[in-house]
Order: structure tokens, then sequence, then C-alpha cells
């Protein structure tokens, strides 16, 4: 296991150790984080004892009795669906129907390999029959899986028959049968992807859920289980589980699927978390033939992950981390006498002090709770004497150094009332970096909102003209590499002519979002990504050189199939519009495009800003000449860049 791994690792099980926010199951801890024991094929349990149905069962299998169900699973970035879930039940009038109850008697009659090759043919038949698209999510528990692995062949003949291909075939492993020989269990999933399955770990659960085997196995998809998503937004436990979990996924380039999302409030905490996928009610029902998306999920989606992208954005433009506020507390060992902390009791400056081990923070002590024990009747005699562990609070609010401030504000602000005004210590490489007590923390937040509204987009929201100012100032002193992609909208004001104000207003939210959503989708993993609303129909953003050429042609190509959207059917027929100018004249005007100039400093350091303002001026100029969107980039470079058109 690698180091970035096994770091996350601990400090997922420090967080659920340390851990006291109340009203989660006890399973997600000790199972972290979810331990539903649900069958394969299914997505709503029902309990229904089954203890003697063997004729019914027979007569199921050797009728083929099997309805497959199909779920959307849909990429949160884009609102798309990138895949089906296959889940199966028994006849709609048989006490079998349940999914649970169905497994468990094949499970009771040994008649469970039968009937999971059962399911899977059924699924692969009715998945031709609809002629799904994307992949196709097939339950399986690992003795199954390593009983197709030895001998591919067959299962690969019932492709072919469906005309599907490995590559659209995800297998998902169920949690009922545990892994006993992980060393033959892993030769298994290598021959899985020797013929180009892939691999998904299912509710994280018994026998191989661990985070070990997770990281082990490195899956190319990590199913989270509905308890740790519902009512995710109201559980700070919850969010600190999810977020780590989101980056051991990533660490080993794993994607998350979030399952069972049944509320608009789950979807965007999931969404600001950044997992990758979601399924569940809100997004679609199991059905058959497969439904649709809810109407409403895309443009949510879009909207939610611009959000996102806004906040990440302007939280990196002004350094906005609770490191950056820390400040000074003294620290003592757990062995410290309370008798000797008499020098610290005096200085009204100290509010509490930390106890340590080895510069990790191991507890807290405040001086009011301190003097709240020692002034009860016995409370000298007991403590003053003793080490300070005896009465210091050891779970107290510890957070990374380089967590956002708004973040760290809500997991504060939802402490119980008597810790509410407790130190919140901030650590830096697992070390002691500083505190920051309630009252600083929200004057920061409190200035920092009144910043942001005073210098965003009226309009857009999106960081305006003094940030992005700001932002390039930095890029320059900074010295690293970056590029620079200014953004203009051709034909805008000929469109604001002909359909209003309010029309307008829409092409460039719809503009901002595009933006923003190809942004995610490119960027995700660079430090450097900003989106910026100069003013009108102007944008810039701001990314890594290596992503901004693929991120220009996916802007100029999304744009293009998705400005349709915006004009009248005869306007599109037509591909173009009729505008009276100031004299009265008609004239003809294109669709709406982008133009696009890609300023990078490869080859060139710049002096200030401005100068990449007028090098990106004469690049747009280029790029306007050519139709359709398009866009113009630097070409002083050791390989030089072409303009290009979509």
């Amino acid at each position: 296991m690698n180091r970035k791994v096994r770091k996350l690792l601990l400090h997922l099980g420090r967080s659920v150790k340390r851990s006291r926010w109340q009203g989660v199951p006890s399973t997600l801890l000790s199972a972290f984080p979810f331990s539903r024991q649900l069958q394969p094929l299914t997505s709503t349990p029902v309990s229904r004892p089954v203890s003697s149905q063997p004729s019914n069962l027979e007569s199921i299998l050797q009728s083929r009795a099997i309805t497959t169900h199909f779920q959307p699973i849909v990429d949160l970035r884009t609102g798309s669906i990138i895949g089906y879930e296959a889940l199966s039940r028994g006849p709609l009038d048989s006490p079998l129907h349940s999914p649970v109850s169905l497994f468990q008697a094949a499970d009771t009659e040994s008649l469970l390999t039968q009937l999971e090759d059962l399911c899977l043919d059924q699924a692969l038949e009715n998945a031709a029959v609809h002629q799904l698209d994307g992949l196709l999510f097939l339950n399986v528990n690992p003795v199954t899986l390593g009983k197709h692995a030895r001998n591919f062949s067959a299962f690969l003949n019932r492709l072919r028959q469906q005309q599907l291909g490995p590559a659209h075939i995800v297998f998902e492993l169920t949690e009922r049968t545990a892994i006993q020989d992980f060393d033959l269990f892993r030769a298994s999933i290598s021959r899985c992807r020797h013929h180009q399955f892939t691999i998904a770990i299912d509710d994280a659960g018994a026998g191989y859920s661990s985070l070990q085997a997770i990281a082990e196995l490195q899956p190319e998809y990590i199913k989270i289980d509905r308890s740790l998503i519902q009512n995710i937004q109201e559980s700070n436990l919850k969010k600190a589980l999810l977020s780590a979990l989101v980056d051991c996924g990533h660490a080993i380039h794993a994607k998350l699927i979030a399952e069972g999302i049944e509320t608009s409030a789950e979807l965007a905490e999931i969404i600001r978390l950044g997992v990758d996928y979601g399924q569940g009610f809100f997004l679609a029902r199991p059905a058959t033939p497969p439904p649709p998306l809810a109407p409403e999920c895309p443009q949510a989606i879009q909207v939610l992950q611009a959000q996102r992208h806004q906040e990440q954005t302007l939280s990196k433009t002004f350094g906005l981390t609770i490191g950056d506020i820390t400040q000074y507390c003294p620290s003592v060992s757990a062995a410290t006498l309370v008798c000797d902390l008499e020098d610290y009791l005096h200085d009204e400056t100290i509010p509490g002090i930390v106890i340590t081990e080895n510069e990790t923070p191991q507890g807290l002590l405040m001086k009011n709770r301190l003097y709240s024990q020692l002034g009860t009747q016995f409370g000298i005699s007991l403590y003053y004497q003793r080490p300070v562990e005896r009465i210091m609070d050891r779970q107290p609010l510890v957070v990374s150094a380089d967590l956002p401030l708004e973040a760290v504000s809500q997991i504060a602000m939802s402490r119980h009332a008597d810790h509410l005004y407790d130190l919140i210590i901030v650590v830096k490489d697992g070390a002691l970096h500083g505190v920051v007590s309630i009252i600083h923390l929200l004057k920061n937040v409190t200035n920092l909102q009144i910043r942001r509204a005073f210098n965003a987009n009226p309009l857009t929201g999106l960081p305006g003209n003094l940030i992005i100012e700001e932002r390039l100032k930095n890029l320059i002193a900074e010295k690293n590499a970056f590029a620079v992609l200014y953004i203009d909208l051709d034909n805008f004001k000929a469109f604001n002519d002909k359909y209003g104000f309010e029309r307008g207003d829409q092409a460039l939210l719809h503009t901002a979002r595009l933006l923003s959503s190809c942004l995610a989708e490119h960027c995700a993993s660079s430090s450097r990504d900003f989106l910026g609303h100069i003013g009108g129909d102007d944008f810039v953003i701001i990314t890594t050189q290596e992503n901004a050429l693929s991120l220009c042609q996916t802007i100029c190509c999304q744009f293009d199939q998705e400005v349709n959207s915006l004009y009248l059917p005869e306007d599109l027929q037509q591909q173009h519009i009729r505008v009276l100018n100031r004299k009265g004249e008609e004239e003809v005007f294109p669709l709406m495009s982008l133009s696009i100039a890609v300023v990078h400093n490869q080859q060139e350091t710049f002096g200030n800003y401005l100068e990449i303002s007028e090098l990106a001026a004469s690049l747009k100029k280029k790029a306007k000449e050519m139709p359709g969107s398009s866009w113009c980039a630097d070409r002083r470079t050791a390989a030089p860049l072409q303009a290009a058109t979509s």
C-alpha cells in the first residue's frame, strides 16, 4: 500500500475513533462505513422470512421467472447517465418476489449459484433487448466471480450472444460471502481485468470491505452504502467519513458511486463533497424498460456543480483556510500536574491549553471548565495535585489546517451547546499548528462573505474583476506555470437586442454553468483552477498548461451543441438572426459562438497582469476570424499551439 493511501486510511480511522456525534448506526462504525446486509441485485430490501419454499424456488429456476429492473447511475458532474445497475426480482405474485427473500431461499437450499447464473443471463438478455448504452453493473458474490474468473469462455460467449463486450460490464461484488483467501481473490480480479472487465465494491462491508482491502484490491468503483448517504446533510460524522472515503478512493484512482440518494439535500451534500456518480430514487427509480432521469435532475446537478466550483474558486483566491487564522496556544503533556498550570491560569489571554504527545493533540483543557471543577467542594483535593489527563476533554474538535474556513464553521457550530465555545485545535501534518476561537472564526467568515459579495459578479455570482486581478497578480508573483483562457461570447449583443435582456441574462447564466461544469470535469485535480466573470459576455479561466487545450476543445464543442436551446425554431432553421441596427437597417448575425484566447507563461515571464490582457486581446481577435466556436493559443512555445475550431 502506498504512503498516501496509508495516510488517508489512518486519518479515517482517527476520525471514526474520535467521533462523538450521535445518531449513527453502530454498524457504520464497526464495519466502516457501511454494513447493510443487502443481497445481490436488489435496491429495496423487504423483510419477509423464508422458511421452506423449495418447490417454489425450483419452479422459478426451471421457468426462468426472473424479472430484471434497471436503475440509472448518473454522472454528478454532467447529469448524464453512465450506466445501469441490474436488479433482479422473483415473480410478482410469489412470496419470493422480494430479492431478499429470493436469495435467502437460494442460500438455504444451496441453489445460490444456479440463481445467480439465471439473474446474470436475464440481465444480459434484457440489457440487449433494451439496447442500453453505457456500463452494466452486475451483482455477483466472490465465489461466483472466482468461478467465472477460472473460465471466462462461457461467460464471454454469453456476452457475444447479446452483442455485448467485457468493457461494458462491471462486476459489482456483494457482501454476503466473505473472502477467505485474498491472494486467490486478487488473482481472480487480475483475470477479470485481463479480459477488460472492471470491478466495483458494493456496500463496503463484511469480508472484503475494510479500507485496507479496498486499497489493496483497488477497484475501479466503490459504491457508498445508503446508510451513509441518508440525511448526510444533518450529520457531521457522515460528512467527515464520506470526505475521507472520497480522498481515499481518488488516491487509488477509483470512482465513487453514492447509493440511495432520495432527497435534493442529500444530492447537494454529495456533490459538495466530490462524489463522482450517484444512484437513487431522487434521480430515477429502478424499472423495466430503463427509466429516464427525473426532468429536473440534469439542470440541478449542473447548478450544484457550479456552486461547488465557485466556492472552491473563491476559497483558493482568498486563501481561506483555517490554518491562516490560527492563534498561539500553550501545550503540555498529559502527565503535567494541574498545579503546574498556575502561570497559564493567571494569563487572561489564554482561554485553554492543548494536551499533546509528541506534538500530536490528545486533548483540550478549557480554563472555565477547569475552574468549575476546582470550585466544587472537594475539587482542589481531587484534582489540583493530579495529572491534567484526569480532567481534560479527550474528544476536542481537531481539524486540518488546509480545511476551508466555512467548512470548519459548519462543523464547529454543530457541536453540543456545552462545547460550542471550546477552542478549535488545528493540526498540520498531524502536529499542533495552533487554535482558533469560535468568535475569531465567525468574524473571519463574516468578513469573507462580505468581501465575496462585494467582489462577485451580481448576475452569475462568479468572482469579478477585482478578484480576477488579484488572482493573476498572485500567479505572476508565484512564478509557477499557468494558462489563462479569455472567453468571449460572440454575437451576444445581437441576441440580446432581439430576444431581450431577460433571455440575454439566461444565455450568460447558461454559459457560466457550462464553463464551470467543463472546468470541474477536466481539471478536478488541479489546485489552480479558477473561473471568473469579467463582465458582460467576457469570462476568464485559469488552469494548468496541460489542461488548457483539451479544456478549450470541450468548452467549444459543448457550447456549440447546447447553444441551439437558446433560439427559436425559425432562427435555428436559418442558422442566423435578423436585427435592426441603430440606423434602422436590418443586419444578419450568426448564432452565438465562443472565441477563446489562451495565454501561458511557458516561454515568457509576465511583469504584470496587463501584459497578459494585451496578449489575450490579440489572440482573441484571431479566434474571432474563424467560424463557429474556436480558440487561439500563444505560439511562443517549444511545441507551437495551433489555433483551432470546434
